[in-house]
């Protein structure tokens, strides 16, 4: 049985003609799925998933994640609520670690 990893490389060749339909899928799932989630989860629900997310994701990528959907100023008040060595790390190390692990996930 082949890696399913193998695969990706052969998928991402051909992919660029489904991106406007995974965006859609994504407006979709914004529109309908987040409004449902937001009707349907209690808020000791929500929280207990909010706590899984923050503890089993790595803070460097977690950061990464927050940062990319960020606008200007989101991304100012995040960055000045951390310490300089966490910035220091993060632009160091953080920032490329995320920027592979996006490359390698959007096959970009």
């Amino acid at each position: 049985m082949a890696r399913p990893g193998a695969a990706v490389p052969a998928w991402a060749a051909t992919a660029d003609h489904r991106q406007p339909v995974l965006l859609d899928q994504v407006d979709d799932e914004e529109a309908i799925l987040l409004v449902l989630a937001a009707e349907h989860i209690t808020e000791e629900e929500r929280a207990c998933l909010s706590h899984h997310l923050l503890t089993n994701t790595p803070k460097l990528a977690l950061c990464g994640l927050v940062l990319e959907d960020a606008n200007l100023a989101e991304r100012a008040v995040l960055r000045s609520a951390l310490p300089a060595p966490v910035r220091g790390i993060r632009h160091v190390i953080g920032r490329p670690r995320y920027a592979r692990h996006v490359s390698r996930v959007r096959a970009t």
